[in-house]
């Protein structure tokens, strides 16, 4: 790739929630899809999702100090008898929308890179970030899901190809949202002539990457703020991140990382383990689980050991393999004091019911992470 070099000008600063002091960041996730990321049948206040619920839900978590809201930006459903994520708000929109009603907290959107032109994308979010004076972020997906991107008439490129697009692609959004000045851009994917744009950003939007892979990790190191790692065992989270810091120290940086997790919380242990069964292994959506299973591995999956294989989609079926914070409100404070002691720097965090979710963890668990020195008062 070859480019002009940047110009020598002011960026915006950078700023924002997520940049705050907060030893453990709080965030909302996928909370703008249907069911939000679990794939169980359980009927009873999941999302649907309504502009109504959506609002509500953002304004509870602004309200209350938290950082950050990330949608999953999926086009179409798993099938199955519930159809996880089978409707869903488009992001760049929604974060339009809930910047303009919240008053604190990072909204972002979560942007395929193959989907979206990227001066588009950055205009988008130089707007996004003006309505909120500086509060917005972008999780940049390389594209993955070959049904999805189907729709939209594109053959998804092979995985390294992706990533090379996509590290074009940001590199053109961060100049776009650093330089006032028009500038040329020649790539071996992406060309720009005298690009610019107006207004720029109030602060530098933030950046989120979920990339797992060398490629992945790779280009969040050299790209993000943030990178987005989910898995459910403490012990492959914590060589991940650190994988990952070591990759940025490379590149003369440093990253944050925010990782996926799922609540369940009640008086006691016991509790919290039958309810997370019940929807879980009772009521989880097996073929949802699989057409998952299919879109993210392929057929591969198919000659796994079933203990493997099993393991997989409940872990999928729980929160798409989010960590799993289950028990009473101290043991999810030690699950998050653990988090915290690995390197994670925020959670994302997803209910079955969110509204019921946001009110308990305020009430219950913040007040112990204040104790604990997560959280500030």
């Amino acid at each position: 790739m070859t480019s002009s070099a940047p110009a020598e000008s002011k960026a915006p600063p950078m700023g924002g929630p997520l940049r705050n002091e907060n030893a453990m960041k709080i965030g909302l996730f996928a909370m703008n899809c249907k069911g939000g990321p679990s794939l169980s049948t359980y009927p009873h206040n999941r999302i649907v999702p309504t502009w109504q619920e959506q609002v509500a839900l953002a304004q509870a978590a602004d309200r209350s100090g938290w950082e950050f809201l990330i949608p999953l930006g999926r086009w179409r459903g798993l099938g199955g008898a519930s159809d996880p994520v089978g409707a869903q708000y488009e992001v760049f929109t929604w974060a339009a929308g809930l910047t303009a009603v919240t008053e604190h907290i990072h909204v972002l959107a979560t942007a395929h890179s193959l989907l979206f032109e990227p001066l588009v994308a950055a205009k988008q979010g130089a707007t996004i970030d003006n309505i909120g004076g500086g509060r917005f972020g972008l999780n940049i997906v390389a594209g993955w899901n070959e049904a999805e991107m189907a729709m939209f008439g594109k053959k998804i490129p092979d995985h390294d190809a992706r990533y090379a697009m996509a590290d074009e692609w940001t590199t053109l959004v961060r100049r776009l949202w650093s330089e006032p000045e028009p500038f040329n851009f020649s790539g071996d994917h992406y060309s720009a002539k005298d690009a610019s744009l107006s207004p720029m950003p109030v602060h530098q939007p933030v950046i989120v990457q979920a990339g797992l892979s060398p490629e992945g990790m790779a280009f969040a190191a050299r790209h993000a703020d943030f990178g987005f790692q989910a898995y459910p065992e403490i012990g492959p989270l914590a060589k991940m991140g650190a994988d990952l810091r070591r990759l940025a120290e490379g590149h003369g940086r440093e990253i944050g990382v925010i990782s996926t997790a799922y609540v369940v919380c009640a008086d006691t242990e016991a509790e919290a383990n039958r309810f997370h069964d019940h929807f879980v292994d009772e009521l989880g959506d097996v073929v949802a689980a699989d057409n998952l299973i299919e879109q993210l591995i392929g057929g591969v999956a198919k000659s796994w050991p079933t203990d493997a294989y099993r393991a997989m989609a409940r872990g999928l079926t729980a929160s798409w393999g989010a960590y799993p914070l289950i028990g009473t409100p101290e043991m999810i404070v030690e699950k998050l004091a653990e988090l915290r002691a690995i390197g994670v720097d925020g959670v994302a965090l997803s209910w079955l019911d969110y509204a019921a979710g946001i009110e308990q963890f305020n009430e219950q668990i913040v007040p112990l992470m204040v104790d604990a020195g997560l959280r500030k008062s």
